[in-house]
């Protein structure tokens, strides 16, 4: 049914003898509704619903749910919702495990639903490749775990700076900013002339004065941004430490 590496075959069987069970149906009298004869009909039937027909016809399934009087379009949207979660189970299985789990589970289910929408329904644009969209939620979750804790701690911190608690969200973008140019500063560089990787900065080098002079352009205010940008720092040197 489905052309990709998750397979929902069993699952999509088990929906199946669900639908047949509540239309009090047997498998003999689906099988001969959709026009098998004999027991050879049933039998094909079990093996569809145990998940035992691989690839089965788009046709088939159509017949077996109009014979059981199940919208076509109920069945399909429970079986995408069933896709959808193996497909994220998946991606966020290689997602770092931290105390924010929840929340970061999620944010990548969220990020999975948007990508089409984002990336692949443009004009000109065709569709993404499922390889690449699992890459790109992998990448958003193992982000969205790194810079989780970064934004909990500037929660606490604004608590009591009597800032309004709307700019939280811009102090929370600041922090972003300087945690990606902590992480591109301390990216492995490569040299163009012996090929060869160069080892990454160990200790955070990096200027942010144009970010927070930006930011404070922007209204917020330069002292609190000055403690703001060392809790990325601080994350970014702990991650990066030997244990």
């Amino acid at each position: 049914m489905i052309n990709n590496t998750i397979d929902i075959t069993k699952e999509m069987g088990s929906l199946l003898a669900d639908i047949r069970k509540k239309a009090c149906l047997t498998q003999k009298e689906v099988a001969e509704r959709i026009g098998f004869s004999g027991n050879s009909g049933r039998v094909y039937v079990s093996r569809l619903e145990k998940g035992g027909i691989n690839n089965p016809s788009l046709w088939l399934i159509l017949q077996y749910l109009t014979v059981c009087e199940k919208p076509w379009s109920a069945f399909f949207e429970k079986l995408a919702g069933i896709y959808f979660t193996k497909q994220h189970d998946k991606i966020i299985a290689q997602v770092p495990t931290t105390r924010f789990y929840k929340k970061i589970d999620r944010d990548v289910a969220k990020y999975e639903h948007s990508i089409d929408s984002k990336f692949s329904v443009k004009q000109g644009v065709k569709p993404l490749p499922q390889e690449q969209k699992e890459k790109m939620a992998k990448d958003f979750g193992i982000y969205r775990a790194n810079i989780e804790p970064i934004e909990r701690e500037i929660t606490l911190l604004l608590g009591d700076s009597g800032e309004p608690i709307i700019n939280n969200q811009y102090y929370k973008a600041f922090a972003r900013e300087c945690y990606s140019a902590i992480r591109k500063a301390n990216m492995p560089q490569m040299n163009t002339d012996e090929k060869q990787e160069k080892s990454p900065v160990n200790n955070c080098g990096v200027n942010l004065d144009k970010i927070i002079e930006k930011w404070v352009e922007k209204g917020l205010k330069r002292e609190i941004l000055e403690k703001v940008k060392e809790i990325p720092l601080k994350y970014y040197k702990n991650k990066e430490s030997p244990e």
